[in-house]
């Protein structure tokens, strides 16, 4: 009869190093939501170099359309789905999921008429406006496509 019991005490025991496993992995939900919203393809974003370092980025007034458009994404944030953008923004500038930037070059091209829609060049803005964001943290990738970059397909 105990014999009987050692191996569902032993499996309980994992069981429960398992279950705070999952506890302890499981994800914030903005961080939940910028991944959803990054993958989404209804928000435009393009690439940019940031001292140095190429960068994904958006403009502010398209992520204010974005989720005027597909309300539904904000379901992902539970308890805090009616916060406004702008307090949305916070939370994930406070998070380190997005930073402020604006363009380096502020002046029009000779020849041009206006500033370009999406600039090349990005720096690091302080201040609380909201022209572009940079997404500050790596999208997974699929098992496949790393083995065939290895590979040099």
């Amino acid at each position: 009869m105990v014999l009987n019991l050692i191996p569902f005490l032993m499996f309980s025991d994992f069981y429960g190093c398992f279950s705070l496993q999952k506890q302890a992995a499981k994800k914030d939900v903005f961080q939940l939501f910028a991944e959803k919203v990054r993958d989404h393809k209804g928000l435009v974003s393009r690439w940019a170099v940031l001292q140095e370092t190429r960068v994904e980025y958006f403009r502010g007034k398209d992520f204010v359309s974005f989720l005027k458009n597909h309300p539904e994404i904000k379901d992902i944030l539970e308890s805090n789905k009616n916060l406004e953008v702008e307090e949305i923004v916070d939370s994930l500038l406070s998070k380190n999921l997005l930073v402020r930037c604006d363009r380096v070059v502020k002046t029009v091209r000779p020849g041009k008429k206006k500033l370009s829609t999406w600039p090349a060049h990005l720096e690091i803005f302080p201040v609380s406006c909201f022209l572009f964001c940079i997404w500050m943290f790596n999208m997974k990738s699929d098992i496949l496509i790393d083995c065939l970059t290895y590979l040099n397909f």
